[in-house]
């Protein structure tokens, strides 16, 4: 093959991760989904190697992506420890996964080294620091192959144990590139390490701009407002402290307001328990999950959009906010908190209000504030809307092709 024709060859590269779409409707992860496919549009071939699940369904993949699932226990039902609400969460909820991560960790390991046998790629790329980042570079050393592994958020804010601390530096230290998705992510693993390429993970800026809530309007009175969270219903999201808000409204704002959580997770009984008890005109509506092509439209029969994330006990908390993007995108006002890597994307007073996590009484002071102010609402939702294009997956997805070409430069010399 002559270089010119071997330059014009597509980079074929392995992507390691713990979730990825199970299904057509799935969210979990959906923002790979999204970046995998605006990549291959671009001369990528992608062979993505995530864990294996009971939902697991055969879809048809672009032209470019092949999935690939590693079984990590039996019976195939009791593979629990990834997808719902999130390995930490997970294990948080059922201690006895504790079990299965050791089998996780090798069928990964084992099933990607065959995947570098037979498909030969030119990089791997891990998404998360640990463990899919750890096994890729050990692979990475086997098969003499360029590694960069991001971290996504979890993964550098907890996960902060002496052992697992040094096997994420070891991993950072050993790998040719990583990236975080802000720089509050990247100072989370560490300062004297690397530095990181700061990318974003990012959306489809027209579909959440063209959505339409008419169809979830009709019949309701149109004189209340909509106050949404999306999200999984975790501890880090903060959820508790929305409802704990909400009781605090005044009456009449309640009777003003419906407040819509779209999401599920290991909190949602609980947090279904304490909406029960809130005394309210408008019974407080749990969606559940919802996929995230329907979203739009959720998001444009909204008026307010609340992301309350903490941090949990786990010191996890929100590496980026991809559902804040989503919101900017559809012109929603954002009140938010300054927790992880939030303020990367919203400027206070500018596209969005932040306020301090785990206080109540100040989301109440943010909804009085816009519910009492139209022109600010709409003033915050049009700067977020220009914010948002800035993540567009056209703009995102080109950062990567970079790095990827970069790194497989670097190997054929």
């Amino acid at each position: 093959m002559s270089a010119q024709s071997a330059k014009d060859q597509p980079i074929k590269v392995l992507w390691l991760t713990s979730s990825y779409p199970r299904s057509k409707d799935d969210s979990a992860s959906v923002f790979l989904r999204y970046l995998a496919e605006a990549l291959v549009k671009q001369k990528i071939n992608l062979q993505i190697l995530s864990p294996d699940h009971p939902d697991v369904q055969t879809t048809t993949q672009p032209n470019g992506i092949v999935l690939h699932h590693f079984r990590y226990f039996w019976p195939r039902k009791r593979q629990m420890l990834a997808y719902g609400s999130g390995i930490l969460p997970n294990l948080h909820a059922a201690p006895w996964l504790l079990f299965q991560i050791p089998f996780f960790i090798l069928s990964m390991f084992i099933t990607a080294a065959w995947i570098m046998l037979v498909q030969q790629p030119s990089l791997i790329h891990a998404h998360w620091i640990f463990p899919q980042g750890t096994v890729a570079v050990v692979l990475g050393k086997l098969f003499k192959t360029p590694v960069i592994v991001t971290a996504h958020g979890g993964d550098a804010f907890a996960l902060k144990g002496s052992l697992l601390g040094s096997i994420k530096r070891w991993t950072i230290k050993n790998c040719e590139v990583w990236t975080s998705n802000t720089k509050a992510t990247a100072a989370a693993v560490g300062s004297d390490l690397p530095k990181s390429h700061i990318i974003p993970m990012g959306i489809d800026c027209k579909k959440f701009a063209a959505g339409n809530g008419n169809a979830l309007l009709n019949g309701r009175d149109s004189q209340k407002l909509i106050l949404l969270f999306v999200g999984r219903l975790v501890e880090k999201k903060g959820v508790v402290d929305l409802l704990k808000a909400y009781t605090l409204l005044s009456e009449i704002l309640r009777e003003q307001t419906e407040l819509w959580i779209i999401g599920d997770g290991t909190e949602r009984k609980k947090l279904e328990t304490l909406a029960m008890g809130i005394q309210t005109a408008n019974p407080i509506r749990f969606w559940g999950r919802i996929p995230n092509q329907q979203l739009p439209e959720y998001y444009a029969a909204a008026d307010i959009f609340i992301a309350p994330s903490i941090t949990d006990k786990q010191g996890d908390t929100e590496g980026q906010g991809v559902m804040l993007l989503e919101a900017m995108a559809s012109r929603l006002p954002i009140i938010t908190t300054n927790v992880g890597g939030i303020s990367s994307v919203i400027a206070h007073g500018e596209t969005g209000l932040l306020i301090n996590p785990g206080k109540p009484s100040e989301i109440v002071a943010a909804i009085e504030q816009l519910l009492n102010d139209k022109k600010l609402r709409e003033t915050l939702g049009k700067k977020a809307f220009k914010a948002a294009q800035d993540y567009d997956w056209l703009t995102i997805s080109d950062k990567f092709i970079n790095l990827y070409g970069e790194s497989n430069s670097v190997r054929d010399k």
